[in-house]
Formats: structure tokens, sequence, C-alpha cells
């Protein structure tokens, strides 16, 4: 599995409250996204709007991240270019269930 983390900086005049509006939104869109496992919505105080995205594969994030509608959506909303990086997911800590899972 692949885990993404897409940052930007946020307009000056989107604040937690703001944030957390738009991001239940949006959160639709995702629920039924071709390889995406799990998605965090996330907001620092300096800023900063982050999403942490699980994939099945690098390939199926490539595909959304590759242009077209999410990218374009995030320019809509942010008005900023998001950073992607991507990272192999190794292994998960569970404290909901007390498992800790490897990915493969």
């Amino acid at each position: 599995m692949i885990t993404a983390i897409v940052q930007f900086d946020l307009p000056k005049d989107i604040d937690r409250h703001k944030a957390e509006e738009t991001f239940k939104k949006i959160a639709p869109h995702y629920q039924s996204m071709d390889g995406l496992v799990q998605k965090y919505f996330c907001f620092s105080e300096e800023g900063k709007g982050a999403g942490i995205y699980v994939w099945k594969t690098r390939e199926a994030a490539e595909k959304v991240y590759g242009g077209g509608v999410w990218r374009e959506r995030i320019i809509e909303l942010y008005g900023v270019e998001p950073e992607i990086q991507f990272y192999e997911l190794l292994l998960t800590v569970d404290n909901a269930t007390g498992e800790i899972l490897t990915a493969a």
C-alpha cells in the first residue's frame, strides 16, 4: 500500500471552522474513489491544509493526482498547487483493534 501526503497553503480567510466545513462538503467525493482505502483531512494553526491518503497502489494514486478534476478542485478551493509526497506503507499500529498490521 501507498501513503500519499498532500499539503497546501490555505488562503488567509480560511480558519479551522471554514476548513472543516469545506472538508465535510468535499468528503463524499472520496467515498467511491477507486483504490482509496482511507483519507484524513488535516488542518494546522500555521495555515496549512493536508490530506493523508492510504491507497492500494501507487498507480491508483497517480491516476487521481495526475491532473484533471482532483487537481483543479484543489486549485479552485485554495488557489494553490498541492505538494504531494509518496511513502510505501510498511506497518500500521491500530490501537482501536490492538493489532499491528503489515502492509503485505
